[in-house]
């Protein structure tokens, strides 16, 4: 009889169907609010994502207007007045260079004529990272307009007794027009070779030549093709003695330059300031070259110390120097390397 007794059997069967619906309503509002929360951080990491990306823009956009730009303070930009709906969104964007001078942020793994820029956006609690190597590169036909001498300078020519620097041309003969004196000075763009610089010293000396310089061997560093030179950016003064070889374009922005000893520069000396005169050491008999390439010095003129100096023309290393000394530099995202994280 008590089995037989169905009495509140549907009560129990919609309490468990209720428990049921519940159970379903609940896994289904639980699911809503997951994909909310989902579409929400998804929105707002696309929003830092997209704040990050003004950042490299703008970074691009300011260094195309002006080579020399690294940031509006101290190597980096950070803007926080961007609003997005009416929440206030900011970016901050780093630039790394390969000269450890004042142009960015000293990075040894980057190489001479680019430029790294990191930006980091933010919106709300979600952050963004992307970065960009950029490509700084001469425009051809926008050289600088150094002439085809061993010497040219806005000074005199002086020596101890009859001793003078003398020129020779790129075949190796000694000519009198090959140093040019009291003379006006190239036009050069010096922003686009501290740009390109692969090295910087606050003063060039044996010390920098042996720690930082030794291991070149060549004026050009991407044989055979033989179009990219290595460039030095000295901001002080350089004085070399000894038997050190150094290759390069090497632009002086102090007052004084002096090779003695047995020193050989293969390039071109560019110094527009020497206001003290440019001495190089003859040494041995004439046709021992100190310099191979070309010496542009300033009022301070050339100075032969010891006997003749001997300065021979390379035109093959005023070409580079003209080309990477002139007025317009291109400025372009390096192919591959945007990334974001």
């Amino acid at each position: 009889m008590v089995f037989k007794n169905q009495n509140g059997s549907a009560l129990i069967i919609c309490l468990l169907s209720l428990a049921v619906l519940s159970a379903l309503g609940t896994a289904a509002l639980m699911v809503s609010t997951t994909n909310q929360t989902i579409a929400g951080n998804y929105r707002k990491q696309s929003q830092a994502f997209y704040v990050a990306e003004a950042g490299l823009q703008y970074a691009l956009a300011s260094i195309k207007n002006d080579i020399t730009w690294r940031g509006d303070t101290s190597y980096s930009t950070t803007r926080d007045d961007m609003i997005i709906g009416n929440i206030t969104a900011s970016y901050t964007v780093t630039t790394y260079d390969s000269s450890n001078d004042s142009y960015g942020v000293y990075d040894p793994l980057i190489p001479g004529g680019y430029i790294k820029l990191v930006s980091e956006g933010v919106f709300q609690d979600s952050i963004q990272t992307v970065e960009n190597m950029i490509s700084l590169s001469p425009k051809d036909g926008s050289d600088a307009d150094s002439p085809y001498t061993a010497v040219t300078t806005s000074g005199g020519n002086t020596g101890s007794g009859i001793h003078v620097v003398n020129g020779y041309d790129d075949d190796g003969n000694l000519a009198s027009d090959m140093v040019e004196t009291y003379a006006e000075l190239p036009t050069v763009n010096q922003d686009a070779l501290k740009t390109f610089a692969d090295y910087s010293f606050s003063s060039l000396t044996n010390t920098e030549v042996s720690n930082s310089l030794s291991g070149q061997t060549d004026f050009f560093k991407d044989a055979p093709q033989n179009t990219q030179p290595y460039i030095i950016h000295v901001s002080g003064d350089m004085f070399i003695s000894g038997s050190s070889d150094v290759y390069g374009i090497i632009f002086v922005e102090g007052t004084s330059v002096v090779l003695s000893g047995s020193v050989r520069i293969h390039g071109v000396i560019y110094a527009p300031n020497a206001s003290i005169t440019t001495t190089i050491n003859g040494g041995g008999s004439p046709g021992d070259q100190p310099v191979m390439g070309q010496v542009i010095s300033g009022t301070g003129g050339v100075h032969a110390s010891g006997n003749h100096a001997d300065v021979q023309l390379v035109q093959d290393y005023v070409d580079a120097f003209n080309n990477f000394g002139g007025a317009v530099v291109n400025v372009d995202p390096a192919p591959g390397s945007w990334r974001q994280y």
